[in-house]
């Protein structure tokens, strides 16, 4: 055991395996040690101890099954973002551990403490943190393997690295099947991961099987967010009738579990919905709703009022649909959320009707189009897309309009104007 800790306390310390062993040993003999492939000299243990700031005769490193739930406690508290229990237990952690140098104990505790970092939004070089964890991965146990791809997995999800959260979070799955647990939180993110990468029906599946777990524990808040999920996957799939009755479900049967935040999301979808059926007087009614619950939130309202907009140009309310338009242009910008300022910025040349005007295809090609493919944002990118072949043919350069629609067909994602 102690040359598992040895090990843990190096890679903690961030130091090489040439830096501990220097003047002591050589770097194979030290591997070895680190694997507990061979028992070396009490010399050479009170050495290396004496570099890493140890004293290793005198360490505790036996389990200690107080500690272990413990730790599983404070994860439970940081899974459900509560604060002062986290730091609290955080805190005891930290003075239990300085005791104890159980090398599996101790790595939990790492890879724990990454997802407390992120989750305070207190993590420093990112990426040097990572390289730790992925090192102590390689000879860890499965119980920290899977930890390691889940929350690494999860931390992606926060970075919007769509593909690299879903490639951790997939071998996070195949890790669990060895163990005896089961993790509803993991399917939940594989189905909202899922969902933005355009596989709908996979984010269904997840979601569906996250939600059967949350109901068995009646958590009625995750209950919400899973037929969430899923409504809006229905609604990206064009399957509207399936999604309204998703969202009203929530409305009636979550009633009172229901925050204005995602009342608003809800009321935002039905709008959406109402648009794609042509009901445009409901959908302003519900988009209205959706809006003042954003605006008493102070939560950014861009997309609703993307939509308001959009209802009363496609019935040809023209001062409804600019007064709407410049109102989501200048939030977009006040929350600094570029991608519906460039929304609102291209419906405001279609009301205008000055779409053919040099400055906004300029713009249009070199920076709207360029930014939509980049944010992996494929539906505005395809629309995009599809405006400026459009643009293209009306000055009768076929060649170039050819070209355009010719890109927008190879993208597959169809999802519009939904809120995730």
């Amino acid at each position: 055991m102690k040359g598992g800790l040895i090990k843990q306390q190096r890679i903690k310390q961030q130091m090489t395996q040439e830096e501990l062993a220097f003047g002591i040993c050589s770097v194979s003999y030290l591997s070895k040690i680190e694997h507990d492939l061979i028992k070396p000299s009490d010399e050479i243990y009170e050495l290396l101890g004496k570099r890493l700031g140890l004293e290793l005769s005198s360490l505790n490193d036996s389990f200690d099954s107080v500690i272990y739930d413990r730790l599983h406690s404070w994860h439970e508290s940081i899974k459900h973002n509560d604060y002062t229990t986290m730091a609290d237990i955080h805190q005891s952690l930290t003075e239990s551990l300085a005791k104890n140098f159980h090398t599996e104990l101790n790595n939990l505790f790492m890879i724990f403490e990454f997802r407390y970092a992120f989750t305070l939004g207190k993590l420093d070089d990112p990426s040097q943190k990572i390289a730790i964890l992925q090192n102590i991965a390689e000879t860890s146990n499965l119980e920290y393997r899977y930890y390691f791809h889940k929350i690494l997995g999860y931390y992606y999800m926060l970075e919007n690295e769509w593909n690299c959260s879903i490639k951790e979070l997939k071998q996070a799955k195949k890790t669990i099947a060895d163990l005896p647990l089961d993790d509803s939180e993991l399917y939940y993110h594989m189905g909202y991961v899922y969902s933005r990468l355009g596989n709908f029906a996979e984010s269904i599946l997840y979601a569906e099987k996250a939600l059967d777990m949350y109901q068995t524990t009646l958590n009625y808040t995750k209950v919400i967010e899973c037929c969430m999920l899923i409504a809006i996957n229905y609604n990206l799939l064009h399957v509207y009738e399936i999604a309204k009755e998703y969202f009203q479900k929530i409305l009636h049967s979550a009633n009172g579990y229901l925050t204005n935040v995602v009342r608003a999301k809800v009321y935002h979808n039905l709008g959406y919905i109402c648009i794609n059926n042509k009901q445009h007087e409901e959908a302003v009614d519900y988009l209205e709703a959706a809006l003042c619950l954003k605006e008493n939130e102070q939560t950014n309202p861009s997309n609703t009022l993307y939509l308001l907009a959009l209802s009363h140009y496609t019935v040809k309310n023209i001062p409804r649909a600019k007064f709407y338009a410049e109102k989501g242009h200048k939030v977009a910008a006040e929350f600094e959320d570029l991608k519906y300022l460039y929304k609102h910025f291209i419906l405001l040349h279609q009301i205008e009707g000055t779409l053919l005007q040099e400055i906004f295809i300029e713009t249009l090609k070199e920076e709207i189009i360029p930014y939509f493919e980049k944010v992996n944002e494929i539906a505005e990118y395809q629309d995009a897309l599809k405006l400026l072949g459009e643009i293209y043919y009306e000055n009768k350069k076929y060649k170039l309009s050819a070209q355009y629609f010719k890109i927008a067909a190879q993208a597959d994602f169809q999802g519009k104007e939904v809120l995730l």
